[in-house]
């Protein structure tokens, strides 16, 4: 059998079907996160659920700590508060940001959206673009080519907002997700420059296994009955609401490690980037074993995987540029870095990879919400 190094070395350069996407002049300026201040101990929150297997179970996703929003607070909400910061302390004028993008599945409203309630919260102008873009765990580089897109054509910058609010889809009692899911708001800034790294992109769609990871309930099929909010108990012993997210826990993890990896493996390829070569890894915080087995399963170094999932919890697609800021605003970048890989991956199920630049005097900040 050949080594998934070995293959990785045979395929360079050949795309084998896989759309790349190349876009080039834009960068990032800054990346805010704001999380809720509530912080759950995982240890403590699953003695209910798992008793004295507890501590086993958290050792094992490597989830230690989860932020979670406490009733009232939107996922607009965060958001905002980061990109108030960011705006605050990067100076920029708001008359130069022409798009708010918001990538959430758990808006405030159904109707209307997000990214126009930030423009109102924000004081940007009312001819500003403004759309949510309704995807989850993978949702951060596909928001991320958007926002580059669109800041080139309009030659302007783009306000990138990513966040949810998961936990209100989330039952206490759910053995399946309540130790994994958190909350999270993030700002990303990007604008259009006149000469820059190239970036790549790559996605994958795969609407047949949608139902490993969905709301059953609250969309125009399902519509919401009276019972639906009803706590009842399911095969596995939970109790949850019929508005709450379903997990199919195997089905994801081997998506993550066999689909995903894959994906990623040839994604390297087609750009002609070697393991080695990756100068930070930063993929989607499903849980901590995942991404660590799919780290190893790419050949990319342990040490260039950046983690902050143990400390907050898996926020969807939001836990990237979490990431990036957690581990970039406690370690300042030295010299700009032209080799980032990050991936989300998860709903839809959908996969979401680029290869980007993180410049030096980026702006990267962390903050809880108050």
């Amino acid at each position: 059998m050949v080594s998934q190094q070995e293959d990785y070395q045979f395929e360079l350069g050949v795309k084998k079907n896989m759309e790349i996407i190349n876009l080039s002049g834009v960068r990032i300026d800054a990346i805010y996160a704001c999380l809720p201040d509530n912080v759950y101990d995982n240890e403590k929150e699953g003695e209910k659920l798992f008793g004295e297997k507890t501590k086993d179970i958290v050792k094992s996703i490597g989830i230690k700590y989860r932020c979670v929003a406490n009733e009232g607070i939107s996922s607009l909400d965060l958001c905002c508060k980061a990109a108030a910061g960011l705006m605050r302390d990067s100076s920029i004028n708001r008359n130069k940001i022409g798009a708010i993008l918001f990538v959430t599945f758990s808006p405030e409203y159904l109707m209307p959206n997000n990214a126009i309630g930030a423009q109102h919260r924000l004081g940007l102008s009312s001819d500003i673009i403004a759309f949510d873009i309704n995807m989850a765990c993978s949702g951060y580089p596909y928001g991320l080519w958007l926002a580059g897109l669109i800041a080139r054509i309009i030659n302007k910058s783009v306000l990138l907002l990513d966040g949810d609010v998961q936990t209100a889809y989330t039952s206490k009692m759910d053995k399946s997700t309540t130790l994994l899911f958190a909350d999270g708001g993030t700002a990303t800034l990007i604008s259009p420059v006149q000469n820059d790294e190239d970036w790549y992109f790559a996605f994958y769609s795969d609407g047949s296994r949608r139902k490993a990871l969905y709301i059953p309930v609250g969309g125009s099929l399902n519509r919401i009955q009276h019972d639906d909010l009803d706590y009842k108990e399911t095969e596995d012993g939970s109790i949850k609401r019929n508005i709450d997210i379903v997990m199919d826990g195997l089905e994801i993890f081997r998506f993550v490690v066999q689909d995903a990896a894959k994906f990623i493996v040839d994604f390297l390829c087609a750009v002609q980037k070697r393991p080695e070569e990756i100068e930070a890894f930063i993929p989607h915080q499903a849980n901590i074993y995942m991404i660590k087995k799919l780290t190893k399963r790419l050949g990319i170094n342990e040490e260039r995987l950046c983690i902050s999932g143990d400390k907050y919890g898996n926020s969807s697609s939001a836990t990237i540029p979490v990431t990036i800021v957690d581990y970039f605003e406690n370690k300042p970048i030295e010299s700009d870095l032209k080799n980032v890989l990050i991936s989300g991956f998860g709903g839809g199920l959908s996969i979401g990879t680029a290869l980007i630049s993180l410049k030096r005097d980026a702006l990267f900040k962390l903050f809880y919400y108050r």
